[in-house]
């Protein structure tokens, strides 16, 4: 065993002792690479698309013979790669500068230059792409300039945004994972710190579009039934983004639904808490009465939460055999709920790349027509704090009717939520 190790240790040793002229072997300058480099720097003198692609192809015409004779030669790869790279063939560019680095190892530095150079051209086209609504074509320009250079977000983020729009959720979600290990990879030292506050909100406007897309696929598992799935599916965006109050109402919503089928399934002859059912419910409702807590603190004036509560109340002391202290506090609940003046329906916040609009209804429960009623909403960053605020003044409609709000607000960062309060 010692004898390997010894011969190990002499044979990297040996590895190491290679003359300093070989590499050089492996990177020469031709008649073939001069040629080719000629018509490569004709074409980056030129603007226009259409004059430089043929001077692109003139270069690779120039390599024809050298990518068989000297294949083992740096510079014929170097350069090919650059020309595939012009042409936006990014997977020839990526096979050639692999090959460039593999026979010269001191073009690693150039070559990540030149790949970056080659996926800037190519986000550019991508985004071009976009504008003309050419998604699938924008798509594959984008994906193809990433895999030549994997170290940028920005084209990540374009890719979700695609493959969102096509309804492709577990595809958008892997680009927006993508794009946060990117924004928060090696490459982002290298960055000044404008550069790396942009990173960081790239980073955190995948998160949010990462919860966004989780959030929706908890809204198909709830429409299909499937209530587990569904809190399962809001719990995970919310725990990306603890700051929406829509995944935190969507996960009360989900567990409510669940119980209502298993109060369906339970056999009602059977004392309080002995169903089968029972202990399933007395974990959903007591969790409930937090997470309802939860949504408030968002979102105080809403309707649909109170009568959950009261609810999980009720049924959580029924069934733990504390019936009398259940029925106190559910009938406390609709007191509150009894007394509040207002409430505040479909509210909606639309982030744009400065400011927020926020619409959404008031219903009147209990005020006077004509009595005023402000609502100030606060508007929360990926960190929770606040980002923005707004005020909303409104002329109270008839009692049980409801009158619609728009406002907008200043932001300074990505919105991830929202909260408010209602005065009158």
């Amino acid at each position: 065993m010692n004898r390997c190790r010894g011969l190990a240790t002499a044979l990297v040793l040996g590895a190491v002792l290679v003359p300093a002229s070989a590499f050089a072997q492996t990177n020469r300058e031709t008649k073939f690479t001069r040629d080719a480099g000629k018509f490569i720097g004709l074409a980056m003198m030129r603007q226009d698309t259409a004059v430089r692609n043929p001077m692109y192809r003139d270069a690779l015409a120039a390599l024809t013979e050298a990518f068989v004779e000297e294949a083992d030669n740096a510079r014929v790869w170097y350069i090919a790669g650059q020309a595939y790279a012009g042409l936006h063939d990014f997977v020839k560019a990526d096979e050639a500068f692999d090959k460039a680095v593999e026979l010269y190892p001191d073009y690693a530095e150039e070559v990540e230059g030149e790949r970056e150079a080659g996926w800037l051209e190519g986000f550019q086209a991508g985004v071009a792409l976009m504008d003309e609504q050419r998604f699938d074509e924008a798509l594959a320009v984008l994906q193809a300039s990433h895999d030549l250079y994997p170290n940028r977000p920005e084209g990540l983020l374009n890719i979700g945004s695609i493959y969102a729009n096509k309804g492709e959720t577990d595809n958008a979600v892997r680009a927006f994972e993508q794009a946060v290990a990117a924004a928060r990879g090696s490459h982002l030292e290298k960055l000044d710190s404008a550069g790396q506050d942009q990173w960081s909100r790239f980073a955190e406007m995948a998160e949010l579009n990462i919860a966004q897309m989780t959030g929706a696929q908890g809204v198909e598992l709830f429409q299909a039934g499937d209530y587990t799935g569904a809190a399962q599916a809001f719990e995970k965006a919310a725990q990306i983004n603890p700051h929406s109050r829509d995944y935190l109402f969507n996960i009360a919503q989900a567990h409510y639904a669940r119980a209502a089928d298993l109060e369906e399934q339970r056999d009602t002859a059977a004392a309080p808490g002995s169903a089968p059912q029972d202990q399933q419910l007395i974990e959903i409702y007591d969790a409930l009465r937090g997470q309802v807590a939860r949504v408030r603190e968002f979102d105080p004036n809403n309707e649909n939460l109170m009568a959950i509560m009261a609810r999980a109340e009720r049924r959580h002391g029924e069934l733990t055999g504390n019936a009398e202290a259940g029925q106190q506090k559910a009938l406390t609940i609709l007191e509150q709920l009894r007394d509040m003046t207002v409430e505040v329906q479909d509210l909606i916040v639309t982030p744009g790349e400065t400011d927020a609009t926020i619409e959404g209804k008031i219903k009147n429960r209990t005020l006077a027509a004509g009595a005023p009623v402000t609502l100030s909403i606060t508007l929360l960053g990926p960190d929770g704090n606040a980002i923005g605020e707004a005020s909303a003044q409104v002329t109270a409609p008839d009692p049980e009717a409801t009158t619609d709000f728009q406002v907008t607000a200043p932001v300074t960062a990505q919105v991830a939520g929202w909260r408010y309060q209602v005065a009158n």
